[in-house]
């Protein structure tokens, strides 16, 4: 089966690609979102495996137009993520019109058993088409957006830990450097006098 990846992160690409190879499977990759898209629409893929948390357009406004799009959206999407592993973020996606949402990283063989779970679906016929994702979307928005900002919070408070220890790590080392340059003088001082 020929098989979408999308992932901003080239070694993400490059395990998945490696691994779904090695199980007989096409593949092509995107970086984000619009990418993703684009080829797409030249060419649709039987199923697309999506990171969520990537530059231009992230995975969730992804789906959202996956799933508007009528070429597309009889196409299984799968969320793959490390970022978003709570539950609201895995119901978003599925809301969305998701048909599967795994948190990075999974085992080889888990990943596998979900993507064949999924594809022996399609070709029963017993995976459906979801629709484009148009009632509730308000809520949807909402939610997104609180989504967005529980990251982004997250992302701030890691920030500011890596900062305050930078700056602990900096005022250590400028403290040796002074002992250091004091040790040297005396040294040097002591080398005058003798």
């Amino acid at each position: 089966m020929r098989l979408l990846i999308v992932d901003d992160r080239e070694e993400n690409r490059y395990f998945l690609e490696m691994l779904l190879q090695g199980h007989g499977h096409e593949v092509i990759s995107a970086v984000d979102g619009v990418q993703a898209l684009e080829l797409a629409r030249r060419a649709p893929p039987g199923i697309i495996i999506s990171d969520i948390l990537m530059p231009g357009m992230d995975g969730f406004a992804l789906c959202r137009e996956w799933k508007k799009d009528p070429a597309l959206r009889g196409i299984p999407f799968i969320f793959y993520t490390a970022t978003y592993t709570e539950p609201k973020d895995q119901e978003l996606a599925l809301s969305l019109g998701a048909e599967r949402f795994m948190v990075k990283p999974a085992e080889p063989e888990a990943f596998i058993k979900m993507l064949n779970e999924v594809i022996g679906q399609c070709t029963s016929g017993s995976l459906k088409a979801t629709q484009a994702p148009i009632e509730g979307e308000e809520e949807q928005l909402r939610q997104y957006n609180e989504v967005l900002v529980r990251k982004l919070e997250d992302k701030m408070k890691q920030l500011e830990e890596t900062n305050r220890l930078l700056e602990l790590e900096l005022a250590k080392r400028m403290r040796v450097e002074r002992e250091l340059r004091a040790a040297l003088q005396q040294l040097g001082g002591a080398d005058d006098h003798a």
